[in-house]
């Protein structure tokens, strides 16, 4: 008797937990949808993650002239010259590219919104750039990977030197950033690409630092800047990073894009099997229940049956 009833009181505590299973994995599968799309929705180009330079940047000299739509564009076709290679990359990098600060000719912290890793690029580093320790180099954060960097589609002269520098060092070809207070550019092949101003100079740095006037007719566009230009060409020049350094950034940017996928999936995953082992037991129990009321619809007929032996 005792057994009956701890049968009984079992059979709705499981049909109860099966319930909860399956319903906890509807949840966590269209939890997992949804933090799945947000993720995906940057990617598709279904939203932007940075917000657009006013229109004075844009149209401006440093301004947009071209999208950069496939970055294989930007690689030297076979039978290219080395000089129009070099001078071809450092326009197309330019024109797809947007020089821009919000104030002055330097990085503040209103320029925070414009540099700092977009929550739908990629929401870890987003929310690691609020830690302290993260803090300085995510909030004017500058992509070594081409793909990433023209996507967002501005960046200062340190940045397009990344992207011209990181397209060259896919190739094997030799190049190298160098920074002064005042500018970067990236020096290939004894030439000097200048993907901020869009300047290509067939002349090494060391030869401009002997006599900076060399840029004059290169930058002529640009005779506002020409004083500051010809001050930063004549300085002493130091190299931007390492070969190492920036293949450890770009493998660092290549496992963090890979990571932003891991946990909408393994919550869709997680979702789906629960809401499959919940349905699988409720129907496990429903036959169970189906099986019960049958057997014990046929005990009457059997106890008649004897009792009619008896007699």
């Amino acid at each position: 008797m005792n057994d009956a009833i701890e049968i009984r009181d079992r059979k709705p505590r499981l049909t109860l937990i099966a319930a909860l299973t399956r319903s906890l994995g509807l949840f966590s599968a269209g939890a997992g949808t949804a933090f799945l799309f947000f993720v995906s929705a940057y990617p598709l180009g279904l939203i932007s993650a940075y917000p657009a330079p006013p229109a004075a940047a844009t149209d401006g000299p440093l301004g947009f002239e071209q999208k950069v739509g496939d970055v294989g564009d930007l690689y030297r076709g076979p039978d290219e010259p080395m000089q129009a290679y070099l001078d071809r990359l450092t326009k197309a990098v330019a024109g797809g590219m947007v020089h821009y600060w919000t104030e002055g000719d330097r990085w503040t912290t209103a320029d925070t919104r414009y540099t700092r890793i977009g929550v739908f690029d990629n929401y870890l580093l987003w929310t690691l750039s609020f830690r302290p320790e993260y803090r300085e180099n995510l909030q004017n954060y500058e992509f070594v990977t081409p793909r990433k960097a023209l996507d967002r589609g501005y960046g200062f002269c340190s940045q397009v030197s990344k992207i011209v520098y990181s397209v060259l060092a896919d190739q094997g070809i030799e190049a190298a950033i160098y920074s002064a207070p005042e500018h970067t550019v990236v020096e290939s092949n004894g030439n000097i690409l200048d993907s901020d101003y869009g300047v290509f100079i067939p002349h090494s740095l060391a030869e401009i630092q002997q006599d900076p006037s060399i840029i004059d007719s290169y930058y002529a566009q640009f005779g506002s800047m020409l004083p500051l230009l010809r001050q930063a060409y004549g300085e002493s020049w130091q190299p931007l990073g390492t070969a190492e350094g920036f293949n450890e950034v770009r493998a660092y940017e290549a496992k963090f894009e890979r990571l932003k996928w891991v946990p909408p999936l393994m919550l869709l995953a997680l979702g789906i099997l629960l809401a499959a082992g919940g349905t699988l037991l409720q129907r496990r129990e429903e036959s169970a229940r189906l099986a019960s009321r049958s057997g014990s619809q046929s005990h009457p007929a059997i106890s008649i049956s004897r009792a009619r032996d008896h007699l």
